[in-house]
């Protein structure tokens, strides 16, 4: 069905430009004639959702995918059916391009950013999975980048129902899609086996593999090749990690595995495998283009750089005659301060104004002997005592350890929809083995939803969570949540968490979410 410019769908959508068309149906930007809000509507072909099965496949995927609140996840706000018998899907419109449009335009992204792209793309994956659905079409098509550098992932649902379609190779749509497609996807499974969130990741390590050289880890001209090269046999050329940064291989080639039992075993793991990838990746691509540009540098310079050479050779020579000389010429001074000072008149005789000093001294031995000693006491350094004040030394003690310990639960600040890995990690530390706490919320809800996680409630418990949600419901269907938690241990913070005020339709409530993170950090 292909829908007009100015046409309104189902009495609220009036279609405003037709973004594009896949082997599902038509895509368009939409507006919302009540709330006057960009949508985009997505029309599933009639001939496609005209089974029984089919459409209970979409329905139970648009109703999952209600679930996924997230903010590197595109929301779905509808689903219905058209007079025609098609079906049609309404996602929340995102500004931007989508990450292919910003490989074709950049070329290569530098492994910092590609990373942060990454990250924030696990994030959302984790939310889906959490969900219990998986995506299934993960590419870079599929990864919209905001004006602000976020990610978000669209066409969540629809690719669950593309799957086993092969048919749809003969058009062409799902050739592209086979760069990314799980060995798990194309078939390669053991009996009773099913795909898994593992496929999700596979097809993003070929993601991030793409933004770090510009080209996918796989290329072919066919189906039947991209099916080979995926499988993972032992006649199929490995993946050339070499044209990744030292750091990252190791990762790459875990999320590459054909194997799924050798991946990573959620979107946490691998997200936290590239966090800990240091920054000198970033600066092992940087340094490639630089070369050519210092490269002219030996080339117009080298007269110059061998006369500075031979200029500094000649400048240490004149030191070193300098310093000779100084040296030659000092130690009769020295001599005539340690010896008798009509020995040195002889030999200083050159110099006028000790012709003069030592006359005198030749009468009257005595003084001869005096007059030198007074400046040779002041020339000693007899002072030198003095270094024994060892009191600066307790001065270096009171640094103490203790002061390096105060910033650490500064951490454990956990915001939802950011998160805050650290925090979780600092947190699990602190709790393991922890079964019993104390509970004081404004949320009822909290406490059964605790007790599912196998903690028991007690009032003399050494942990204790406080929480303060609050949700506001608002016109059209919309509502306002907000939340706060902490967890405390002997009385002292270790954990806190924050939902910062947002407006939202269809998610977990802030005791929901909150249980959530709860269920990471006692570990359930």
């Amino acid at each position: 069905m292909s829908l007009q410019i100015g046409e309104i769908v189902d009495g609220k959508y009036r279609i405003l430009e037709r973004l594009g068309a896949g082997g599902m149906g038509e895509v368009y930007k939409a507006e919302h004639q009540f709330l006057r809000a960009i949508r985009v509507v997505k029309v599933i072909r009639p001939q496609i959702s005209a089974s029984a099965d089919a459409h209970e496949r979409f329905l139970r995927e648009a109703q999952l995918a209600t679930k996924v609140q997230h903010p590197n996840v595109a929301t779905v706000y509808d689903f219905s059916a058209l007079p025609d018998g098609s079906h049609y899907m309404v996602w929340e419109y995102i500004e931007g391009e989508n990450l292919a449009q910003v490989i074709r335009r950049r070329g290569v992204l530098q492994p910092k950013e590609a990373i942060r792209l990454t990250v924030q793309t696990l994030a959302g994956l984790d939310a889906i999975h959490r969900a219990g659905i998986i995506h299934r079409d993960i590419s870079a098509e599929n990864l919209m980048i905001t004006p602000e550098g976020n990610v978000k992932i669209i066409d969540l649902g629809v690719a669950k129902a593309e799957q086993g379609d092969y048919a749809a190779t003969q058009t062409g749509m799902f050739v592209g899609k086979l760069r990314y497609s799980s060995p798990e996807q194309l078939g390669f499974l053991q009996p009773g086996e099913k795909i898994d969130s593992r496929a999700d990741l596979y097809s993003l390590g070929v993601v991030l593999f793409e933004m770090l050289t510009g080209r996918p880890p796989f290329e072919a001209t066919s189906p039947h090749q991209y099916f080979i090269q995926h499988s993972g046999g032992t006649n199929v050329q490995p993946i050339d990690l070499t044209l990744l940064p030292n750091p990252l291989r190791p990762v790459l080639a875990k999320a590459l595995e054909s194997d799924r039992n050798r991946r990573f075993a959620n979107a946490r793991e691998f997200s936290t495998a590239l966090e800990r990838v240091p920054d000198t990746a970033a600066a092992e691509t940087v340094r490639t283009p630089i070369p050519t540009q210092i490269a002219p540098k030996p080339r117009r310079s080298n007269d110059a750089q061998n006369a500075i050479i031979i200029g500094g050779i000649v400048l240490l020579l004149a030191v070193g005659v300098l310093a000779t000389w100084l040296y030659r010429s000092r130690p009769p001074v020295v001599a005539q301060q340690q010896q008798k000072p009509i020995v040195t008149t002889t030999s200083a005789a050159p110099p006028t104004t000790t012709t003069v000093d030592v006359a005198p001294p030749q009468p009257v031995p005595q003084p001869v002997v005096t007059p030198p000693p007074a400046p040779a006491s002041v020339a000693v350094p007899q002072p030198e005592p003095q270094p024994k004040p060892q009191p600066a030394e307790p001065a270096r003690r009171p640094p103490p350890a203790v002061r390096q310990e105060e910033p650490q639960p500064e951490i454990s600040t956990y915001v939802e929809g950011t998160g805050n890995d650290a925090a979780v990690v600092y947190a699990q530390q602190q709790l393991r083995g922890v079964n019993r706490v104390s509970l004081e919320s404004s949320s009822p809800e909290l406490e059964p939803l605790m007790r599912k996680l196998g903690l028991t409630i007690s009032d003399d418990a050494r942990v204790s969570i406080r929480f303060n949600g609050i949700v506001t419901r608002m016109r059209f269907g919309r509502k306002r949540r907000e939340g706060r938690g902490w967890i405390t241990k002997n009385g002292r913070t270790i954990f806190r968490y924050e939902m910062k005020p947002e407006e939202y339709r269809v998610g977990d409530t802030p005791a929901e979410a909150f249980a959530r993170v709860l269920s990471d950090v006692f570990g359930r």
